[in-house]
């Protein structure tokens, strides 16, 4: 039993008053993307709001505001970022960034107020997104000359692309690991 009381003091040491709340929202993200991504946001709306990087006292400043305070700066900066001229999806991102921050740091109890009144930009849909037709990418696959290294690395990238519908980082991204020729379907 003193096992358990010694590992619930250690997290209650590690959400004190002074804890870094950004830094263990940061480490609880799963994602290295969205780590980044969030990191760099966040960077941005600090940057905004008070002209310097997050520390863990700037972080702790913004999260006791009050309601009002808190909206009113979130809401500034919403409209500063659509003023830049970001895409939707873009101003989306970040303010997903700072409404994580916020909901993190009412789950541990070290913020009152809630960002749940912000509403998304609506995301205008890309114009086509269905890709080229069968026969086209039959022809480009023929282009491919399969009796070298490079034609046959090509016809392979294509083709995953094509039959997967993935995307250029999830093909940079992918490793042998990732094929399960167990589970494929024939």
């Amino acid at each position: 039993m003193s096992g358990l009381i010694a590992k619930g003091k250690k997290a209650f040491r590690t959400l004190s008053a002074n804890s870094d709340i950004l830094g263990d929202l940061l480490a609880n993200k799963r994602s290295l993307e969205t780590r980044q991504a969030y990191a760099k946001d966040l960077r941005d709306f600090f940057s905004f709001i008070a002209h310097s990087d997050p520390t863990p006292e700037l972080v702790r400043e913004f999260l006791a505001l009050e309601q009002f305070n808190a909206l009113a700066l979130v809401l500034n900066y919403r409209q500063h970022l659509i003023q830049k001229g970001l895409k939707e999806s873009t101003v989306n991102r970040r303010l997903a960034a700072i409404k994580s921050l916020v909901n993190y740091a009412r789950t541990i109890g070290r913020c009152k107020f809630t960002l749940a009144d912000i509403k998304n930009e609506k995301v205008s849909r890309y114009t086509d997104t269905s890709g080229i037709p069968t026969d086209q990418m039959k022809e480009l696959l023929e282009l491919c000359d399969r009796t070298t290294l490079k034609g046959k690395r090509d016809y392979a990238i294509f083709r995953l692309l094509w039959s997967n519908a993935l995307r250029r980082g999830e093909i940079s991204n992918a490793n042998v690991t990732d094929l399960d020729v167990d589970n494929r379907c024939l």
